[in-house]
């Protein structure tokens, strides 16, 4: 700067000693006297965007930053900000545009790399997410935020163990970093890992005390466990971090039911006439309101308040359940009949012994695998896996190819899979559970890689499945909430295990929960013998085991003796359900 200009320069020194100190309003009133003089000062317009976008003034922020595009059309940083802008503003496409011409320009520029794979995760594609993010953390290996969104994608992606080494190299590079250390313990929790996930969700705690979402998690690791106590006051603890979040009473009604008292009737009824109210909440104090009416057995008004919960839990998951649905009802069938496995000369069977536990929710599959498990043999447990599904889905709908590769192939790639989960053990001779129940979906290709798989489809009296399905928020199941769907899926599941059997005769083994409860030792018998592992009776002692876990609204009734299911307490149901059941005819 010449001598003429210093005033403005030791003007704009002003303006960013006052922006480092937060005080916004003097850095304001110093940047507009620079372009009083001179209209064009970059770094004046620069400043005074940053401060509109903190102010979440995006209109203002957007105005200054094309301006100062206009006078440096390469100006990585005015490009970058303005796509923030848009991404504030939800303005997906509008936002990539812009980060898009930054990495033109700049291709190792942290932040548009970062923030377009942030961008991508929004948008659930999560390959393209994780190139950029990838890409973030090769420019810059200490960058602990972007190792954390990598560990994001790679969970929502399933691939655990890649989850996990994020979250973790995360927190080497901050260990202040609280969701890094809240996700590893949902990782730790997804691969069974609880006492794990346990110490993960007190260091988040340690590091904020008043985290309630990390309270939660806390509470179901324990209630996994069967520490029941410890997950009643965890539960206690998030309601006190957060009142107003009516999913922590309805989780805690589920161990304590006299929570259920007129005080808190009248706080959801207050919560649920609030128009500010989100879906949320809103779904959960209709699923409260349901367990105060079946209580009384005024089971009109508890299906009215279910199906109320259930759509506003459905629309706050709006984007991931429609392609949820889309797959259960579209995707998936083409999968299983399109598929192809090739099969060489090379190819020979694995030692792999999976024995696969599929059926509807609340069919009795839990109890079927912890008896299975729970003999002299002990036998390592999968579940809810979504191995094979997983697997499927990569192969095919990435690749867009229906052809999986050769039978060898696939059983290498799987073996690595189902170890990383603890499954393949050479002490168990290779058996192994795998209880995700949508494998029905699957079950030719299983056969083809599996052909001496053991398969036990679980089945309970249909009404009973039904309300039970209904009356459980079972979280991740867009299928589950609502009734149109509830009996699509069951009509598709019929059909499917119907042909299976007439392809495939005799290789299904239908286990009838009813059955099972009514003559324990003999059904149990018989089943152990289809899987051929020895029987005692350990099998049925299942519930004196420590180790025991269960991620399923059964992770009560695991650690009891099993007792007999009837069909007298859902009978109510069956006439206030005809109406969607009418044109099924296994329905009646």
């Amino acid at each position: 700067m010449d001598k003429k200009n210093e005033p403005l320069k030791m003007t704009y020194m002003r303006a960013l000693e006052s922006y480092k100190k937060q005080d916004y309003k003097s850095a304001e009133t110093f940047c507009y006297k620079i372009l009083s003089i001179d209209a064009y000062h970059l770094d004046s317009i620069l400043m005074l965007a940053s401060i509109a976008g903190g102010n979440k003034d995006y209109d203002q922020a957007k105005e200054l930053l094309i301006k100062a595009i206009e006078i440096q059309p390469k100006n990585t940083t005015a490009i970058h900000n303005l796509g923030t802008c848009y991404k504030e503003m939800k303005k997906f496409d509008e936002a990539k545009k812009y980060y898009e011409k930054v990495l033109q320009i700049d291709p190792k520029h942290t932040n548009a790399n970062y923030n377009l794979g942030i961008i991508y995760y929004e948008l659930k594609n999560l390959n393209k997410a994780k190139i950029y993010l990838k890409k973030t953390t090769e420019i810059q290996k200490n960058y602990g935020i972007a190792f954390f969104s990598l560990g994001n994608v790679h969970a929502d992606s399933k691939e655990y163990n890649d989850a996990m080494s994020c979250y973790q190299k995360a927190i080497e590079i901050n260990p202040r970093i609280v969701g890094a250390h809240n996700n590893l313990g949902l990782i730790y929790r997804t691969l069974n890992d609880l006492e794990n996930a346990v110490k993960s969700y007190q260091r988040a705690i340690k590091l904020q005390p008043k985290h309630g979402g990390a309270y939660h998690n806390l509470a179901l690791a324990y209630k996994e466990l069967g520490k029941f106590d410890q997950s009643i006051e965890s539960h206690q603890k998030a309601i006190e971090h957060e009142p107003e979040n009516l999913a922590h009473y309805y989780y805690l009604s589920e161990l304590k039911k006299e929570i259920l008292n007129s005080n808190l009737k009248d706080k959801i009824e207050k919560s649920l006439s609030n128009k500010k109210i989100t879906k949320k909440d809103s779904a959960f104090g209709n699923y409260l309101l349901a367990k105060y009416e079946r209580k009384e057995k005024n089971y009109q008004k508890e299906l009215k308040f279910l199906i109320e919960g259930h759509q506003n839990f459905f629309d706050s998951m709006k984007k991931k359940f429609d392609l949820g649905i889309k797959y259960c009802f579209d995707d998936v069938l083409q999968i299983e009949d399109g598929a192809k496995v090739e099969k060489t000369n090379a190819d020979s069977y694995d030692e792999m012994k999976p024995i696969f536990i599929v059926g509807v929710p609340r069919c009795g599959s839990t109890l079927v695998e912890k008896i299975i498990a729970s003999g002299s043999k002990l036998i390592p447990m999968g579940e809810e896996t979504g191995i094979i599904e997983n697997f499927v889905n990569k192969r095919i709908l990435e690749k867009e190819s229906l052809n999986l590769g050769s039978c060898l192939e696939i059983r290498k790639q799987l073996r690595v899979l189902y170890q990383d989960r603890g499954l393949v053990l050479k002490k168990n001779d290779n058996i192994f559970t795998d209880k995700s129940l949508n494998n029905f979906f699957y079950l030719k290709l299983i056969k083809e890689i599996y052909p001496n798989a053991k398969i036990i489809n679980c089945k309970r009296n249909k009404l009973s499945s039904i309300v039970s399905i209904f009356q459980n928020n079972l979280i991740e199941l867009a299928w589950t909430h609502n009734l149109n769907n509830i009996l699509k899926y069951f009509d598709n599941y019929f059909k499917i295990i119907d042909n299976y059997d007439q392809e495939m005769p005799g290789t299904i083994y239908h286990l009838e929960l009813e059955k099972l409860t009514k003559e324990p030792e003999k059904e149990s018998k018989k089943l152990m013998k289809f899987c051929g592992l020895p029987w005692d009776k350990k099998c049925l002692e299942f519930y004196k085991r420590k180790d025991l876990i269960s991620k399923t609204a059964s992770n009560i009734q695991i650690r009891e003796a099993i007792y007999k299911h009837t069909l007298e307490k859902y009978l109510p149901y069956k006439k206030l359900l005809s109406e969607y059941g009418k044109k099924y005819s296994w329905f009646n």
